[in-house]
């Protein structure tokens, strides 16, 4: 009897380690039949028994199963768990904790490197997604993006290398989103590993400037264009930090630097002519915005403001005639009549602005007065009707 019931308690022993070892073991089996549901069940039981939960290849066979979840095309397979590339990627950072002699190395980084692409894939997705949401929705996609780039980025750190991809990718959607701490801490990376792509320092310097260091977002731009002297976008954004800060001469400076690279941008020459038109120099101004009209024949603002320039000028000539005594009847004609030649020389660019954008209600109100004014009486009719 006592030899039964030895056999008997040994019979027992055996059958709850097989048990543990048999949920493995058909996690394996379900796993390569396809059955994602029944693997993830029996692996989630092995990785939690005493018996086989310090075992890597456990490990490891959680973290294919869930790279299989996160990878499917198949709705009811993906969403067994929404962050199944991560807890793949926990689950195989385990398994080579415990594999302490090395015998899967190859296979837990086989895996790993597979996970990479799926947290690009997870991380462009939420990028593409987060431009046509609100501005708390978008933040949380870019947040979600941030997140998917910096696991790419960490398991090929803890793999030796550097991604850059990644890091920069990291960088664009912290800019992007309310996170300028990340992304100035990623696009530092890229630039101390030389990173040879200039919107790494377009970027690098939004991140600073949102961080309020507009002397630190000065120099950043500085170096990326000693790196690409041939950069437009850097010079675009030095100029708009000189345009925010209100100092003209240094902006005016950098906008011709910019016409010398790109001849043929005519927002360049209308920015720069309304740098001129702040400073009531309308000679410089007539002359760039003329340039953005000849570049850009449709540019509706360049032909409105040379326009405006012209009515400005005959009203201010209008009021300093109202301002002469009754007896200077003489000057007040003089005066009069150079405002009308002002008006003049304003209808021809008003009118190719009308004919640029009929519905545009300010140019509709000055191309009125200005022929009732004139007494172009037959063009104000056309008009009013």
């Amino acid at each position: 009897m006592k030899k039964i019931a030895l056999l008997l308690g040994l019979s027992m022993i055996l059958s709850i380690g097989f048990s543990q070892s048999f949920e493995r073991t058909s996690a394996y089996n379900y796993n390569k039949d396809g059955k994602l549901d029944k693997a993830k069940e029996a692996i989630d039981k092995a990785c939690v028994h005493a018996k086989t939960m310090n075992d890597a290849k456990t490990w490891l066979y959680k973290g294919e199963i869930y790279y299989n979840i996160a990878s499917s095309p198949l709705p009811a397979y993906k969403e067994l768990d929404n962050n199944a590339a991560i807890v793949a990627y926990e689950a195989l950072k385990k398994a080579k904790e415990l594999d302490v002699k090395g015998k899967s190395t190859s296979q837990i980084n086989g895996q790993l490197q597979n996970l990479v692409n799926i947290f690009y894939q997870n991380g462009g997705q939420k990028f593409k997604e987060a431009s046509s949401l609100s501005d708390e929705e978008m933040n949380e996609k870019y947040a979600g993006a941030i997140t998917d780039f910096e696991y790419a980025f960490k398991i090929s750190e803890d793999a030796g290398q550097f991604d850059t991809i990644a890091a920069f990718n990291i960088g664009m959607a912290g800019v992007m989103s309310d996170n300028p701490e990340v992304a100035a801490e990623y696009l530092q990376k890229c630039v101390d590993v030389d990173f040879p792509d200039p919107r790494v320092y377009m970027f690098y310097n939004r991140s600073v400037k949102q961080l309020g260091d507009t002397v630190r977002a000065l120099e950043i731009l500085k170096t990326g264009r000693e790196k690409f002297p041939n950069e437009l976008s850097l010079l675009l954004e030095t100029a708009q930090i000189f345009l925010e800060k209100g100092e003209t001469e240094k902006l005016q400076e950098i906008l011709l630097s910019a016409i010398e690279k790109d001849p043929t941008n005519a927002n360049l020459f209308f920015l720069l002519g309304k740098t001129y038109d702040d400073q009531s120099d309308v000679v410089s101004a007539e002359k760039y915005y003329k340039k953005a009209a000849e570049v850009n024949p449709e540019f509706f603002e360049a032909y409105y403001n040379i326009g405006a320039i012209y009515v400005n000028k005959a009203a201010e000539l209008q009021s300093k005639a109202n301002d002469l005594p009754l007896d200077a009847m003489k000057e007040y004609d003089e005066i009069t009549s150079e405002a009308d030649e002002n008006l003049k020389n304003a209808v021809p660019w008003l009118e190719k602005s009308l004919e640029l954008n009929p519905e545009d209600i300010f140019t509709l109100t000055a191309l009125k007065e200005a022929y009732a004014r004139l007494k172009m009486n037959d063009k104000l009719e056309e008009l009013n009707k």
